[in-house]
């Protein structure tokens, strides 16, 4: 096997660290934005460039709401979707099927990286399989990525005693329900780990701060010349 750079585990986990830090900031945002969904339909507020209407039958009950949004490319070409406001203001509610829908992509999303792109990087900056680079909170979200691609994000027994860190996160034979608290905390163990990877690859064992007791990691690089500084 060819010699690798002597950082390049440090980039890898570099890397996957600031991918980690993307998600956090796209879910934030995203929730954000359902938020304001909600806001605004509850409020039957109406906006022009993304116009929102809440209709009622003769009882005064509301019953659809529609949102259309101009294509900027084709000004004549407007995609437009009708649902019922209950069913609208339900799926972008904290905790509503919007915000588990966008924590499960980020689950799969984090997984996916992780396993076809920075650990065979690490595997092969230690001259290792890629089986030997080892992580609990990485194998607990490979569990999950599998439960939601291939169970219908029903966590039967069988996958939720497998769970090394998020067991008593999720009933078990219920479907996946991540909370904004569970979705940080998720965040939070991926850069405890990646830090965990950072000290067994330098050989630190008596750092003052621990990885379990982080709660976010930042990697300097140093450039050409900084040595004499």
């Amino acid at each position: 096997m060819p010699n690798q750079p002597k950082d390049a585990f440090d980039s890898a986990v570099r890397e996957y660290i600031d991918f980690v830090n993307e998600q956090v900031g796209v879910y934030m945002s995203a929730l954000a934005g359902f938020a304001g969904h909600h806001a605004r339909v509850s409020r039957q507020v109406h906006r022009i460039n993304r116009p929102t209407s809440t209709r009622k039958n003769e009882k005064g009950e509301e019953i659809v709401v529609w949102s259309s949004y101009e294509d900027p490319t084709k000004p004549d070409i407007i995609h437009n979707k009708i649902t019922r406001s209950g069913e609208f203001l339900e799926a972008n509610r904290p905790g509503g099927t919007n915000e588990q829908q966008h924590s499960r992509a980020v689950i799969v999303f984090l997984f996916t990286y992780w396993e076809d792109e920075i650990r065979p990087r690490l595997a092969k900056a230690k001259g290792v399989e890629a089986i030997e680079i080892r992580s609990d909170i990485m194998g607990d979200i490979r569990i999950l990525r599998n439960v939601i691609l291939h169970s219908k994000s029903i966590i039967r027994p069988d996958r939720h005693s497998a769970l090394s860190l998020l067991g008593d996160m999720f009933p078990v034979n219920q479907e996946l329900e991540f909370s904004y608290e569970g979705m940080h905390q998720i965040f939070v163990l991926m850069k405890q780990d990646c830090a965990r990877l950072l000290y067994e690859w330098l050989g630190i064992e008596d750092a003052p701060v621990q990885p379990d007791e982080l709660r976010d990691v930042a990697i300097e690089i140093r450039r050409t010349g900084d040595e004499h500084s």
